[in-house]
């Protein structure tokens, strides 16, 4: 990173007020839908740290005191200190099999006190400033496969060791792909994982119906053949379109013969058929979205009002205050309600955009492209376990859901980007706004 003679200087900062006020508005009308979701007329106090409401203003409250840590620190340490960091958070994840604390199956969490501390929110932090970093150096280039590998292994890692134990929080590792895509990788890539996703939704309805899975050689063969075909008639070659039918076979096989019966438990296989609506479980697996689904709807256009969700008063929805507190805002608020978290969101997601095209040094953009990434994977995984559009596989909604390691993780990501905005002035243009490599 090239920097001016006024290293981490406090001449030209330039905070974006725009996403300091959205993320105070995000946490505040958190807390009021946590409180509302966890009423209890025994114990209606705001502050009262005996309830989920008032741990959750105590976090924010931490949450001040490391947006300030943040901000005070010197801007070069980040992109600096990115794999010390990243190492610890690996060793964090490695040691949760032996230390971790278990909750509801899974060994996520080590326990200090009387707060939990969730590590895969250290290691989205770690792997953002970690992958920024290696992809700012210089001539690295994702055009070459070595250099990808690399960049892929940054990823991985994290998301295998944290998959291990929570796969719901491995998968929020795969937003880091689209910066790959932003930094220079191929399409190519992106089209055989688009394609063995589709395999897969594809295989589930084979064997949910038991049909042959030599339907799918067959097919995929078919329309490979076709398009040799054509690319012969056009006199191009036809290698690369080979190697794609390849893969995608090789990669339906696996998935049919191992990952389906073989790397899926029961309850994750039967959570995916209901998801595809090839199965109605409403009082097994599909519960907590049947429910949220009846606590969004009958919110209609205004809302049933704060405190007066029938089915969030009644306890209908399981994790109400974490994993569906959309629900409650939903119930609460009704279709103004959401339509208008919805906008505010993707007005916060444009800002981060805008802000990562405007950085003059690759890390300060991939590192912004890396925020991007998990706050609109969040935001929309969330959202469509929420209404039935995806499997229920624990993705919090940022800032929203109650959660101290959450939440800071969610302030450390936004803050960090915050700060290397604000002193983008102090660095040397390294790059050409608008120029990708």
């Amino acid at each position: 990173m090239r920097i001016t003679g006024n290293i981490g200087g406090r001449g030209h900062i330039e905070v974006c007020w725009t996403l300091v006020l959205l993320y105070a508005v995000f946490v505040l009308f958190g807390i009021v839908n946590i409180y509302s979701a966890t009423y209890s007329v025994d114990s209606p106090q705001w502050f009262d740290l005996g309830n989920y409401a008032g741990k959750q203003i105590l976090y924010a409250g931490v949450g001040v005191i490391i947006i300030t840590v943040v901000m005070l620190l010197d801007v070069n340490s980040y992109e600096k200190w990115a794999w010390i960091l990243y190492v610890l958070a690996m060793i964090l994840l490695m040691g949760l099999p032996i230390f971790g604390h278990e909750v509801k199956g899974n060994k996520a969490w080590y326990k200090l006190g009387f707060f939990s501390l969730q590590p895969s929110e250290i290691a989205k932090v770690a792997t953002a400033l970690a992958l920024s970093a290696y992809l700012a150096r210089y001539k690295v280039s994702m055009k070459k496969l070595s250099h990808l590998i690399i960049a892929v292994c940054i990823i991985a890692l994290p998301m295998i060791l944290t998959g291990i134990q929570d796969t719901g929080s491995g998968m929020v590792f795969l937003s880091f792909f689209i910066v790959l895509y932003m930094a220079g990788a191929s399409g190519v890539y992106y089209a055989v994982g688009i394609s063995v996703a589709l395999t897969f939704i594809t295989d589930v309805f084979i064997q949910h119906y038991q049909l042959s899975h030599w339907w799918v050689f067959a097919l995929v063969g078919a329309l490979g053949l076709v398009v040799c075909v054509y690319r012969l008639f056009k006199k191009k070659k036809i290698w690369g379109i080979l190697c794609y039918v390849a893969i995608v076979l090789i990669m339906y096989s696996i998935i049919h013969f191992y990952v389906w019966n073989g790397v899926f438990k029961e309850y994750q296989r039967q959570r995916i058929l209901t998801s595809l609506k090839l199965v109605e479980d409403n009082k097994g697996v599909g519960f907590n979205t049947y429910q949220s689904e009846i606590a969004i709807g009958s919110g209609g256009l205004w809302g049933k009002g704060f405190l007066d969700g029938s089915q969030t008063k009644g306890n209908f929805v399981p994790e109400q205050h974490t994993d569906f507190i959309f629900s409650t805002l939903g119930e609460e608020w009704g279709y103004v309600g959401t339509s208008l978290t919805v906008i505010l969101f993707s007005v916060f997601l444009c800002m981060i955009v805008w802000l990562a095209f405007r950085q003059r040094t690759y890390f300060a953009r991939y590192y912004a492209l890396c925020v991007f990434s998990v706050f609109l994977f969040h935001f929309m995984i969330n959202i469509a376990m929420t209404i039935g559009l995806m499997p229920v596989i624990g993705i919090p909604m940022p800032f929203f859901s109650y959660g101290g390691s959450s939440l800071w993780s969610f302030t450390v990501l936004l803050f960090i980007l915050i700060t290397l905005d604000a002193h983008r002035k102090d660095f040397l243009p390294e790059i050409n706004i608008g120029a990708r490599r």
